[in-house]
């Protein structure tokens, strides 16, 4: 699965963009599985994200203003490979400058996610830290 964009009016990326200052926040799994170009929406267990639109951070090689860990149930994990039942993306979006397309979303990235993206368990206590993206 390689990283891709999408671009993303105002008024989407305000529907993923719950987060002020770089704090984590859960989001609610219908607002993600509404949210554009977010991939294995069906599998998705859990939406972590953090971003300020202010003060932006180097993530995945992006200026982000928001980064967030999507975390997906892996129905057949190639275990040989490492595989576990659970992978997470990590997602950033950027400013574009554009006037009807403001934002653009980037990934799935497998790297910078904070659990891995082959977590060995389902330990979100990472998520319980704010300041993190």
């Amino acid at each position: 699965m390689g990283a891709k964009r999408k671009f993303l009016t105002r008024d989407e990326y305000e529907e993923i963009a719950h987060s002020a200052e770089w704090h984590i926040v859960e989001l609610d799994l219908s607002t993600i599985r509404a949210a554009p170009g977010i991939q294995r929406k069906d599998d998705v267990l859990g939406v972590f994200a953090s971003g300020d639109a202010n003060a932006s951070k180097l993530l995945n090689n992006q200026d982000a203003i928001l980064g967030m860990d999507v975390i997906v149930y892996e129905c057949r994990p190639k275990t040989e490979a490492g595989e576990w039942f659970v992978n997470a993306y990590h997602y950033v979006v950027t400013h574009t400058g554009h006037r009807d397309y403001p934002y653009c979303l980037h990934g799935p990235f497998t790297k910078e996610t904070l659990i891995g993206h082959w977590p060995p368990c389902l330990d979100l206590s990472p998520y319980e830290k704010s300041g993190h993206s």
